[in-house]
């Protein structure tokens, strides 16, 4: 094994060590805690919730140790883990993996048939989960069982054929050391597909190809249906970028015009059907010009479309024959270093047509591009017995902080870390979490990073639209200062006597929930000293004793043995378990009372912030300006005049910029310059 993966793996042991001393668990359940935040992070599975479960199904050993439910594609996830946690680097055969995947696919068996919860108790996550696969029966598109493993695959390592369970498809998942390495690497920040369509259509996929100048080329092509219903049934809503994923979801499978057309008129959907746009990291053609092979293949518009060639299949009888069915389809190749920024752009302008918002591509936001600022900018205050002071880490892309500690020598790498500690690192969906939890939607918490975080995008691209001015430096404290809140609260909840393993997730975000909505409604006129959480970063005793008792509650409701759902995780999802949580007595402490400050104070601080956010962006706007040569400016002045895209206003105010010694726009003018240059840009100006 390489130096690389020792480091990385040196650091992934490291990690869950910290998590399973904050949570208070042992070290393998703290892997699988780790795994679902890794997995929902690459799209691989959205909100694995981890179980453990060890013992006899029939004559057979079986186990689970994580499942997800609620995926858009009705597949359903389960997981086994293997932690050897030696640091040994060593592997693991195929005797081991034939074993581990054994015990999940016994458990699996015995689920469905609906025999597992026989002689046990009904309250353990294990029989809640074999209830609700058993209840779903022929729901379920396919089972997908992961292993995750500390260990890197064996060189003989055989890959593992998909199987069936109750007539659904089963396929096997590993990701061993080796992988998840590769994925923390990742310049997509995610696994990816490698497809092989000649398994479809032995000859390919007849392609007219438009080459584009450097970084993407585009494909034309008449897709057959069949093809694309098989790849959603097997890879399922991996094949959606995320942002189409996510707007998909809960909208139901079928588009009623899709299936009549499906089905009545099969030969005219290719002059019907608007299609699909698809982006790729490469291709590989036949000489004929065919597309034989893509990589990471990702659907950025007609994802409706797609799910639907499956579903129709499926649930009609007698079934369609898709054969008859073509689906146009545009493809754009990008290279693998620039997918960051041009697959949202293409998903963006693709879904410009449909009720997507701006939102829905809400990853490469102006917010994002603030809170990353405003983190490299702002101090942590000192604390005692500290030589310098530290800041928060705002990870606007994936894999960011990684990337760029890897990227330092040995000694500036330590230099970055004692700057900018992993404890104080925050993802966008991590804010998102701690924003919503105290946004008083625990239930949209729960629900998993990837919806959750579509809550947090479309209200934040509204406040945005609104007055961005009030998402500054003040803002940017408040949310760290709910960060300290929900982990600290977390690291407490896990050393509570009352609490039990699992569920601590959903225990903290309608803790904080229910303690923001007792503030709000009984201290009227007061709120929570968020600053006052930043200036000490750390919670206050008295804040915490509260939360406590707040958790207590939360946890005896999310339990209760009258809980309308039994899976308490599936419970915590809805609207109504929130209701509850609410309406549940609890008067709100005077000692809480004397750590709150008044509404007046607080709107003073952000009136005070927004204002110096406004100078800090005319300051950047005009140093923006001031980055354009002269020589632009005047070349993009007889182009606007050319196309007509200059107001006389407008006229003038170019004008500045073009003498022979510029001079300095106010907070107005260099806003509308800015303005005026991306109207000339999209106009065509190079």
């Amino acid at each position: 094994m390489g130096p690389a993966v020792s480091d990385f793996l040196s650091e992934l042991l490291n990690t869950v060590e910290v998590r399973a001393d904050v949570e208070n668990d042992l070290t393998a359940a703290a892997f699988v805690a780790e795994m679902a935040d890794r997995m929902a992070a690459a799209e691989e599975i959205e909100n694995l919730v981890p179980i453990h479960f060890r013992g006899q199904s029939g004559r057979r050993r079986s186990g689970v140790d994580g499942h997800d439910l609620g995926d858009t594609d009705d597949s359903v996830a389960l997981a086994i883990a293997h932690f050897d946690g030696s640091g040994g680097g060593g592997t693991i055969g195929n005797a081991e993996i034939q074993r581990l995947f054994g015990l999940l696919e016994a458990y699996l068996v015995d689920a469905v048939a609906g025999t597992f919860p026989d002689d046990r108790e009904p309250s353990e996550p294990a029989v809640q989960l074999a209830r609700d696969l058993h209840s779903r029966g022929r729901s379920i598109t396919r089972f997908r069982l992961y292993l995750f493993t500390d260990l890197a695959l064996g060189s003989r390592v055989a890959k593992l054929p998909s199987t069936s369970v109750g007539g659904i498809p089963v396929d096997f998942h590993v990701w061993d050391l080796r992988r998840l390495e590769a994925l923390a690497t990742s310049s997509q920040g995610r696994d990816q597909l490698d497809l092989d369509l000649t398994e479809w259509s032995p000859s390919g996929v007849p392609a007219l190809s438009v080459l584009g100048e450097g970084k993407f080329e585009t494909y034309l092509a008449a897709v057959p249906g069949h093809l694309l219903a098989d790849l959603y049934g097997r890879y399922g809503s991996r094949l959606l970028e995320s942002n189409v994923r996510s707007f998909l979801s809960g909208r139901g499978n079928i588009n009623k015009g899709i299936r009549t057309t499906l089905l009545s008129e099969p030969l005219l959907f290719l002059a019907y059907n608007n299609g699909v746009t698809a982006t790729a990291t490469a291709v590989e053609t036949g000489s004929d010009g065919a597309i034989l092979g893509l990589r990471d293949l990702q659907i950025v518009n007609g994802g409706q479309t797609t799910a639907s060639l499956f579903y129709v299949r499926r649930d009609t009888s007698p079934k369609p024959d898709l054969s008859k069915v073509h689906v146009q389809m545009k493809l754009v190749v990008v290279e693998p270093e620039t997918a960051g920024d041009l697959v949202p752009n293409v998903s963006r302008f693709a879904n410009s047509q449909n009720r997507i918002s701006e939102a829905d591509f809400f990853s490469n936001s102006p917010f994002h591009v603030r809170m990353e600022t405003l983190s490299r900018q702002v101090l942590v205050p000192s604390m005692a017995g500290t030589h310098f002071q530290t800041k928060w880490f705002y990870e606007r892309t994936r894999g960011q902080y990684q990337n760029e500690k890897a990227k330092l020598t040995q000694a500036e790498a330590k230099k970055f870390e004692a700057v900018y500690p992993r404890s104080q690192l925050m993802t966008k969906t991590d804010a998102a979490k701690y924003s919503v939890s105290w946004g008083q939607e625990p239930h949209k918490v729960s629900a998993g990073a990837q919806k959750n975080f579509l809550a947090f995008a479309n209200s934040v691209a509204r406040l945005w639209g609104c007055n961005d001015s009030q998402f500054n430096e003040a803002y940017f404290k408040e949310l760290v200062a709910k960060a300290i809140l929900f982990q600290t609260i977390r690291t407490r909840v896990a050393r509570s006597e009352w609490y039990q393993s699992g569920y601590l997730a959903n225990i903290v975000a309608y803790t904080m929930s229910k303690l923001s909505h007792t503030i709000s409604s009984q201290a009227r006129g007061a709120r929570l000293d968020f600053l006052g959480i930043w200036n000490q970063q750390c919670v206050p005793d008295k804040v915490l004793d509260a939360s406590l008792e707040v958790a207590h509650l939360c946890f005896q409701a999310l339990t209760s043995e009258h809980r309308p759902i039994q899976n308490v995780t599936e419970w915590a999802k809805r609207e109504q378990c929130w209701e509850l949580v609410k309406s549940i007595p609890y008067s709100l402490p005077k000692s809480l009372s004397d750590e709150l400050v008044s509404a007046e104070a607080m709107s003073q601080v952000h009136r005070d912030a927004r204002a110096t956010q406004k100078i800090d962006d005319t300051i950047a706007a005009q140093s923006k300006v001031f980055e354009v040569q002269v020589d632009e400016w005047r070349r993009m002045h007889s182009f606007c005049r050319e196309n007509g895209l200059l107001s006389p206003a407008d006229n003038d105010i170019v004008g500045l910029m073009t003498g022979s010694r510029p001079k300095v726009p106010s907070e107005r003018q260099a806003a509308r310059l800015l303005s005026i240059r991306q109207r000339a840009l999209d106009h065509g100006f190079d």
